[in-house]
């Protein structure tokens, strides 16, 4: 598996070097540095005759300059001995019949399956492959470097070596170093260390073991993988030991502890399996018990994806946590942006060739802190809140051709839940904080083309829809009585759904006229850097939407979509509607025998809402609604930038966003996003702003990675971070300055925190100093 490639190869994995760290830079080629001969340099360019071992008892052929040949052996220069499964090469090479051993002197190199030794001198047993080597140099793969004084060997597997330097940079003076007094090591089971002590260039570090026992087999192999060590920071200094248990061919292990001076050991660990190609899953978990206050906190996460040659599908992640703030006070340092870690599905599905049938399962876990601006946002808000989908299950039929039409319907039966965590202001007591009904829903929907008259067209969409809910609020949520155009007609709590059963039956349909496109061609365009011919397109709209309304209404539960925008168009109950709206292309090439590409595309439309509707934010909405822009500009491969309005007509609110994206040949990237909520009023108005980038200085040896998040509305970063590296091809030195915006009370870690990291390439961090 992917992560366990780090679990070691031959020799390395006799060190138990980790994995690559620091997305460090490829290493160059290895160069001449080792003096070793090419084959073109040990043998003449004329072709010579090799001669078969006159003994019969050692395999073996041989051929150089000046061979010399007696009753006890032969010698030679500048020659070669070759077996089956071993190649030698020399400057000088004597052989001993009597003996069946081999002496070489000069610029030696041994080959073999997994082999590659240089020396400057060698004496073995060819036939049992025995023997000694002096001044030696070896590549272990897939990147490392191992030179030695004096190694003696048994086989080409059990190896035994003296004043060891390991280190995986191929340069005369590498990065950074292992030093060992012995090694060793039998690929077929265990290597045996003593007096390992990592260097840094020509300076000693901390890192040193008097003695250790690995796994060293080439295959992966349970033991135990690099440790990590952090000398100060929130919770203390820390000290990790990770072990890897091999679970068969497809399953493995990784259990992580890690020891905080402060708070105990966070026990940590991670499952992975994949018995076949289309199936894969992982369980990964976290649990500690605080010395400072005996709390008990954890966070897990399962996923499993399971994709049967029968069509059958099942995908799970399971996402659960004590709190909000596990990761911001024992991770590193900043919580995810955008989304919330807590969320769960489960799908189990099939697809038929005319419908579909799946089981779902979802939770939401939202975390909220007081805000008297908001309306719901006050003291008898929940803490957290929950959102069940338990258990629901879906079957569409997939659009059927009627003529010019197709129909297709969906049903779907499931049981929500409402989870909450209130206090009251002034008791003691929390009060029931489940609320759960079942709803049945059901949808029948016929569409496609009424007519085509030349350049105008005709669409018709209409669809039936009855839902069953078995509990309802006890008082209509939203009333509409005396209540002024774009208002708020909140009565009761959103959450609470205990009363009795309602039914709703609705109809809805849309008829869109789309007119004539309009264009106009500019033939030499020169803009932004760009050049060549520009085609403008404008398709014009116009659609009439109606959906029926419900007597009770006011008293469905607002879980989702459905029960909020049931009709077509995402359109609200008892909605009667205008849109008008155009289209518009702008088609680029930059010469005449190039097609035209879709650089840009912006769609404006608006709605006029005839009869008074409920908005799905508890407003009520008359006349014109929002004037929605959406706009998407692609003019390459490395830019991107896509922007969203929806500004109200009659009032300054607005709901905008904006991102960009660019990446440059050399690997620079930059990435924006801009946020701002102002129609939606159950929620905390948000207003922000996300940058973030990687730009690459001098060659690569200055790295500059940034990333924030700006709330505009607290006024301060919710989360940033920059790091400042200087890179090597195999040590990297960064400067991490992180900034948490910490909004839920009870966290123990800092709001700043400055990081300096020392990187080593295979190895990861060699030690991080928190300030």
């Amino acid at each position: 598996m992917a992560r366990e490639r780090r679990i070691r190869i031959g020799l390395v994995a006799a060190l138990g070097l980790g994995p690559l760290a620091a997305q460090l830079p490829p290493l160059p080629p290895l160069g001449p540095d080792w003096q070793a001969p090419t084959p073109g340099e040990l043998l003449p360019l004329r072709p010579q005759e090799s001669v078969e071992s006159r003994e019969g008892a050692v395999p073996l052929r041989y051929w150089g300059k000046d061979v010399k040949e007696t009753p006890g052996g032969w010698e030679m220069d500048d020659g070669a001995v070759a077996s089956p499964d071993l190649l030698l090469l020399a400057d000088h090479i004597k052989y001993s019949t009597l003996t069946g051993e081999i002496e070489a002197e000069g610029r030696i190199r041994l080959e073999g399956p997994g082999l590659r030794l240089r020396c400057a001198r060698l004496r073995m047993d060819w036939k049992h492959q025995v023997g000694e080597a002096w001044a030696l140099d070896m590549e272990l793969p897939p990147s490392w470097y191992l030179k030695s004084d004096k190694v003696a060997f048994t086989t080409l597997k059990h190896w035994d070596f003296e004043k060891v330097e390991l280190s995986p940079c191929p340069q005369e003076k590498p990065g950074w170093k292992a030093l060992v007094s012995r090694l060793t090591v039998d690929l077929d089971k265990y290597a045996t260390i003593r007096n390992l002590w990592i260097w840094v260039g020509n300076v000693p570090t901390f890192y040193y073991l008097p003695w250790a026992i690995y796994p060293a087999k080439a295959e992966r192999t349970s033991g135990l993988l690099p440790i990590s060590l952090s000398f100060s920071g929130p919770m203390g200094a820390s000290t990790q030991v990770p072990y890897y248990q091999v679970l068969g061919d497809s399953a493995d292990v990784t259990v992580s502890p890690e020891y905080f001076t402060r708070q105990g050991t966070l026990w940590g660990g991670e499952a992975r399996w994949n018995p076949e190609p289309t199936h894969q899953g992982s369980f990964a978990g976290q649990f500690i018990k605080q010395k400072t206050d005996d709390i008990h906190r954890y966070r897990f996460s399962l996923k499993e994806i399971w994709q049967r040659e029968d069509g059958w599908q099942l995908a799970a992640d399971v996402n659960r946590a004590s709190d909000a703030l596990l990761e911001t006070d024992y991770g590193q340092g900043m919580a995810r942006l955008g989304g919330t870690p807590f969320d769960s599905a489960l799908y189990l599905g099939r697809n038929f060739p005319w419908a579909s049938f799946s089981f779902n399962a979802s939770e939401q876990l939202t975390y909220f802190t007081s805000d008297s601006s908001s309306p719901l946002y006050n003291p008898n808000f929940p803490n957290s809140l929950r959102r069940q989908v338990l258990p629901s299950v879906q079957g569409s039929l997939y659009p059927v051709p009627l003529g010019s039409f197709y129909l297709d319907a969906g049903v779907r039966l499931g049981r929500m839940t409402y989870k909450l965590d209130i206090l009251p202001t002034g008791t003691g007591a929390v009060p029931n904080d489940t609320y759960a009904w079942r709803r049945d829903d059901g949808f029948l929907r016929l569409q496609g083309r009424v007519g085509q008259w030349g350049p105008l067209r005709a669409d018709l969409e209409t669809l039936g829809r009855y839902s069953r809910y078995s509990q309802s609020l006890g008082r209509s949520l939203f009333d509409t009585a005396n209540v002024a155009n774009g208002n708020l007609a909140i009565t009761t709590s959103p959450f609470q759904v205990d009363a009795p059963s309602v039914d709703r039956v609705l109809g809805s349909a849309r008829l869109q006229l789309s007119g004539p496109p309009i264009g106009r061609s500019f033939t030499d365009v020169r803009l932004f850097g760009y050049k060549g011919e520009i085609k403008h397109v404008m398709n014009p709209y116009f659609a009439f939407l109606t959906t029926s309304k419900a007597s009770a209404e006011g008293r469905i539960p607002h879980f989702d979509d459905v029960d909020s925008q049931p009709g077509v168009g995402n359109s609200a109950a008892g909605e009667r509607s205008l849109e008008l709206g155009v289209k518009q292309h702008f088609l680029g090439r930059p010469g005449i025998n190039v097609p035209f590409l879709d650089l840009v595309r912006w769609r404006i439309s608006s709605r006029f809402h005839m009869a008074p509707i409920l908005l799905n934010d508890g407003r009520v909405k008359k006349g014109w609604a929002t004037l929605d822009n959406e706009l998407d500009v692609e003019p390459d491969e490395t830019l991107r930038i896509s922007f969203r309005r929806s500004s109200d007509v009659s009032d300054s609110d607005a709901d905008q966003s904006l991102s960009a994206d660019y990446k440059a040949g050399d690997g620079t990237r930059f990435n924006l996003a801009y946020y701002s909520t102002g129609i939606n009023r159950l929620l905390v108005r948000q207003k922000g702003i996300q940058l973030g980038g990687l730009k690459r200085l001098w060659n690569d040896d200055v790295r500059l990675e940034f990333q924030a998040n700006y709330d505009f509305k607290r006024r301060a970063f919710a989360g940033s971070q920059v790091a400042l590296a200087y890179v090597t091809p195999c040590v990297a030195y960064s400067l991490r300055f992180s900034h948490i915006g910490i909004t839920v009370p009870g966290s123990l870690t800092k709001e700043d925190r400055l990081d300096v990291v020392v990187t080593l390439r295979s190895l990861g961090d060699l030690g991080k100093y928190t300030f």
